[in-house]
């Protein structure tokens, strides 16, 4: 479908500056020189163009680019028309994505979803605002929208490519086409974008936010390194948050591989991680032949062959990443996972029914057990994201019970009475470490007196 220009279409009711002295007449022209321009962005400075999406910074840098390019060319001007107010109005045209251009902005957003052209949401300090206020003028309006804001990433939402997931440093767009353009969307054209933090949250930050407690802290600086940990938990419940925290407890020289779909960690790219030069980052390449595809079933089998001292993995999703996932660990390697859960136990099921073939479950569940260490239940609370359990896990009953010990354990002392969306409580140590993984911690030398500390049963425990 032929886009049709409007060059003021994006401004949204308390955005930017509009600029009124551009005659309607002269809007084809106005096509073409976008057209130029955007093209040279795309060419020539494709990362800041993908990043102005949500940095205003390197928007004004680009802004610069424009106004520079656009001035020393002549066969770019519009006669009639100021250079000044030609510049603004392509500068907003290509830099700008209508009315929700402050929630892009915003730092406290985290997540934009265009659910319909009038219905927008966004996450603002963890919670859901429905904000009308943010909506397009029309379908039309939205779908240049979004198209504009999937050009600098090299694509276009199309009847042949309905379904756009695109991730580009700290921010993913989600875009669906809608039906009546050859789509899958039923209503709408829709779109999610999820922002990701610039850095990681330290784990002292964690503490302060209630993820976890210092006491937590503690043990995980004891335990984490020398530990195949799961972390569980829905979508959106701060599990890739937490994994990403995870190798601050490792030396600065360790050697760690991370494998997942689209490169959210991105651990290279982190201030907090500038001086960790040891990691290999690895992601999936899919492919219609299943030989030519990279899974991260078949990426955990690669980083093997990679000399790795830990394994990050983005998430288990399927039967054939838990069977590598199982199998790395059981050569030794420490691996750091994220798996959708109910509950704890729930996860040390659904470990067991990913990485087992239906005929020897209780075999791998019995391997499991002496592979996995800790699982991590961590829950969106309103506004809050906590760790509500960490437990070791023991055993099985079975394949289908397992045993497990409480090491912490969340309690919320406000149900059903915050006053300001965040969740009230406390984290309690419960029981005590077993002797295996007292021993692992011997072996991997961690101090006996720290040992022997969570050896002993918390206040809630036996």
């Amino acid at each position: 479908m032929t886009r049709i220009f409007n060059p003021l279409e994006h401004i949204g009711r308390h955005d930017v500056q509009v600029i009124k002295d551009i005659d309607i007449s002269s809007t084809e022209r106005l096509a073409s020189i976008v057209n130029n321009v955007r093209s040279y962005l795309r060419d020539n400075h494709a990362t800041a163009f993908a990043k102005s999406v949500i940095n205003p910074a390197t928007r004004e840098e680009l802004k610069t680019l424009i106004a520079d390019y656009i001035t020393i060319r002549r066969n770019l001007h519009i006669a009639g028309v100021g250079l000044e107010s030609l510049i603004k109005t392509i500068q907003q045209e290509i830099l700008y994505y209508g009315p929700i251009q402050k929630a892009l902005d915003d730092p406290k957003v985290t997540n934009v979803d265009i659910n319909t052209f009038r219905d927008v949401y966004i996450e603002r300090d963890g919670e859901e605002e429905y904000r009308p206020e943010y909506g397009f003028k029309d379908e039309d309006h939205l779908y240049n929208t979004i198209n504009k804001m999937l050009i600098p990433l090299g694509k276009t939402l199309t009847a042949n490519e309905p379904v756009i997931d695109s991730l580009f440093e700290n921010f993913r767009i989600c875009a669906v086409l809608n039906a009546d353009r050859g789509g899958v969307a039923t209503e709408s054209t829709l779109v999610s974008i999820r922002k990701f933090s610039d850095d990681v949250i330290p784990p002292e930050k964690m503490v302060e936010f209630g993820t976890m407690s210092e006491e937590m802290n503690e043990f995980f600086k004891d335990a984490v390194p020398y530990s195949n940990i799961i972390i569980a938990g829905a979508t959106n419940s701060g599990k890739t948050t937490t994994l990403v925290t995870f190798p601050l407890y490792f030396g600065e020289n360790t050697r760690i591989i991370t494998i997942e779909d689209s490169p959210e960690m991105m651990l290279r790219r982190k201030k907090a991680y500038r001086n960790y030069r040891n990691i290999i980052p690895l992601q999936t390449k899919h492919h219609e032949n299943k030989e030519k595809r990279f899974d991260i079933a078949k990426l955990t089998k690669v980083s093997l062959r990679l000399r790795p001292w830990k394994i990050i993995i983005g998430e288990v999703r399927d039967g054939d990443a838990g069977k590598q996932t199982h199998d790395a660990m059981n050569t030794g390697h420490y691996c750091y996972v994220t798996l959708h859960a109910e509950s704890a136990p729930n996860a040390a099921t659904r470990i067991v029914q990913l990485a087992g073939d239906g005929y020897n479950d209780k075999a791998i569940a019995a391997q499991l057990a002496d592979t996995v260490d800790l699982i991590l239940f961590q829950r969106k609370i309103k506004k809050s994201r906590i760790i509500t359990e960490v437990v070791e896990l023991i055993g099985y009953e079975g394949a289908e019970h397992p045993i497990y010990n409480t090491l912490f354990e969340f309690v919320q002392t406000d149900l059903g009475q915050s006053m300001d969306g965040y969740a009230k409580g406390y984290h309690r140590r419960v029981c005590p470490i077993s002797e295996k993984l007292a021993n692992k911690l011997r072996v991997n030398m961690v101090p006996e007196d720290h040992i022997q500390r969570w050896l002993q049963p918390g206040e809630g425990g036996q």
